[in-house]
């Protein structure tokens, strides 16, 4: 009688011992992928997102949970796009937040082609897992036209030299058949932003062409020939380490001088003026 109670016992102490077991692998197999989960995040610097609300009150000294704050009569201001960007060492993080003009009587944003938005910035820097604010720009670039700046998910960053990176922007337009596009530069350096410029890479004239690769001789009329380009961006080292010069690479066809041939499309340089980077031919 005692040796079959002793089994029992024994039975149930190995049972119970096994549930415990398997119990601890569980959790130690969960523990162990959120663990490593966080230790990613952290890799990244993105273990924390800074707060909307927070970065809006911090950057215009107005709150509003909406994501958008009146900041005079004729302001509102609102977050653009945001981003994570590693120099050097430092794990940031920026806030764009785009300015619109406001009809001060209707309320309603002043839409005009040459109408776009004042740019401003709050930047952080993650220490010890967290973010902390080491930039508050409320203004320092232009950007966009009819009173709005175009959606951006991710910004293309140029490294300009080891201190200092630029964000680049998509931009085109066109006007008249005649369209281009490129790059506008935002670069960072000493926990500040400025607008570096404009910077074209692509154009073509297929709104105003008629589609011959060749003008029609002057007895047939005048035929406006199709020429397009597109272009690449690379860094020239020069004189100035901190913002050098820029080589747009171009393949593909341009107007000739007479405006009626076409011609190979020509690299352009860009150089920076001390505010902004221009094209050089045009100096």
């Amino acid at each position: 009688m005692n040796q079959k109670l002793s089994l029992k016992q024994t039975r149930l102490i190995a049972a119970l011992a096994g549930t415990l077991i398997i119990s601890i692998a569980v959790s130690v197999f969960f523990y162990s992928r959120e663990d490593g989960q966080n230790s990613a995040f952290l890799s990244q610097g993105l273990s924390v997102t800074p707060d909307h609300t927070t970065a809006l009150e911090e950057l215009f000294d107005v709150t509003d949970s909406n994501g958008k704050v009146r900041i005079s009569t004729n302001e509102l201001s609102s977050i653009w796009f945001e981003q994570s960007f590693k120099l050097g060492s430092d794990e940031l993080h920026v806030i764009f937040m785009k300015t619109q003009e406001v009809d001060p009587q209707s309320g309603a944003i002043v839409k005009t082609h040459a109408q776009g938005v004042e740019v401003g910035s709050i930047t952080y820097k993650q220490v010890d897992g967290d973010w902390q604010v080491i930039s508050k720009q409320p203004k320092f670039g232009d950007f966009g036209e009819w009173g709005d700046a175009p959606e951006v998910k991710q910004a293309e960053i140029l490294q300009l030299s080891p201190d200092n990176i630029a964000f680049m922007i998509e931009t085109g337009g066109g006007m008249g058949g005649f369209f281009e596009s490129g790059k506008t530069l935002f670069a960072y350096s000493k926990n500040n932003w400025r607008d570096l410029g404009y910077v074209q890479t692509d154009g073509d004239n297929s709104g105003a062409c008629d589609g011959a690769s060749e003008p029609a001789p002057s007895d047939k009329g005048g035929s406006i020939p199709c020429w397009r380009y597109t272009g690449t961006l690379s860094i020239v080292p020069g004189k100035n380490i901190d913002y050098p010069d820029l080589l747009v690479t171009r393949t593909g066809t341009e107007s000739g001088e007479d405006g009626v041939s076409i011609v190979p499309a020509k690299n352009v340089t860009y150089i920076f003026n001390g505010e902004k980077y221009v094209d050089s031919s045009k100096l």
